[in-house]
């Protein structure tokens, strides 16, 4: 969901800044088009507040501290989370949860096809590997996982 996040943010002309280690990981956002990484191994607001002393506009919540992040918008701004902290914590959040419907799939299919956001997959497993590839996404793989299936 980040790797979507981050392109259509940038599509839409937003400065993002993204969640990342250091090397691989900071390389692999940046390519997808965040214009800054901050490593979420060390003092996320701190980081974040060196880039934007005013606060961010928009907040995608996908881990981490909700009441951390939430602090970190700007007057005005804006937070979905996808992991539960919403209204009931911050006025300016919004708990929102993934529908992987036709319907948005079907948003989500031309604007791949057409080449205006990729989905990276970084990993493409046998239907027999389907244990492994999910041991491998629990580790935190990075990008899409792939189970061929036929």
């Amino acid at each position: 969901m980040g790797a979507l996040a981050v392109q259509y943010a940038a599509a839409a002309g937003a400065t993002v800044i993204a969640t990342a280690r250091p090397g691989e990981e900071a390389d692999f956002v940046t390519g997808l088009g965040a214009h800054h990484t901050v490593d979420y191994t060390g003092d996320v607001p701190a980081q974040v507040r060196a880039i934007a002393p005013d606060g961010v506009d928009a907040i995608v919540h996908l881990a981490g501290d909700g009441a951390e992040l939430a602090g970190l918008l700007a007057p005005g701004g804006k937070m979905g989370s996808t992991m539960g902290y919403g209204a009931d914590q911050n006025p300016a959040a919004a708990f929102v949860m993934a529908t992987p419907s036709g319907d948005t799939l079907g948003r989500l299919a031309p604007d791949a096809a057409g080449g205006r956001i990729r989905v990276p997959v970084t990993v493409t497993y046998s239907l027999a590997d389907v244990s492994r590839a999910f041991e491998d996404f629990r580790s935190g793989t990075r990008g899409k996982i792939c189970i061929q299936v036929g």
